[in-house]
């Protein structure tokens, strides 16, 4: 499985009162890493609009494992995976760059939804072109 990396730096206004990067922020830095395989494969949200779907998350998942500190430099890992149905599943990983230790793991589903928002079932023609290449993508290691 082929992870994008995406990386940031834990900032001064997403720590809590504890000095640690506060929850909501973890699903901030998977939207991050989200955008950056997107864009990496060439399906940005504009563009499977332009194809006549939105994509709208139904399921989140987050494990913490440690807590990221401000300055430290967090990678954020990226990939998907062949769904059963018509949807988007993403995994994320979040590492501190300087010692390669886990701080959260999570997982993103979305289904695809024609734009009167009628849910389908099967995804065809060139979004089916488009998701298949992004999954082929990250297949690749």
């Amino acid at each position: 499985m082929k992870w994008v990396e995406t990386e940031e730096t834990v900032r001064f206004n997403e720590i809590d009162q504890w000095g640690i990067a506060w929850y909501g922020n973890y699903i901030a830095w998977f939207e991050a890493g989200r955008m950056a395989l997107l864009k990496q494969v060439d399906l940005l949200p504009e563009q499977i609009v332009g194809l006549g779907y939105i994509a709208p998350i139904i399921k989140l998942n987050c494990d913490f494992k440690k807590p990221a500190k401000f300055g430290d430099r967090i990678v954020i890992r990226t990939t998907v995976i062949k769904p059963e149905i018509a949807a988007l599943v993403f995994k994320f990983e979040i590492v501190r760059k300087k010692d390669n230790a886990l701080l959260a793991r999570g997982e993103t589903t979305q289904v695809l939804l024609n734009l009167d928002n009628t849910m389908i079932y099967r995804v065809t023609g060139e979004l089916e072109k488009r998701i298949n290449h992004m999954i082929d993508f990250c297949k690749s290691a």
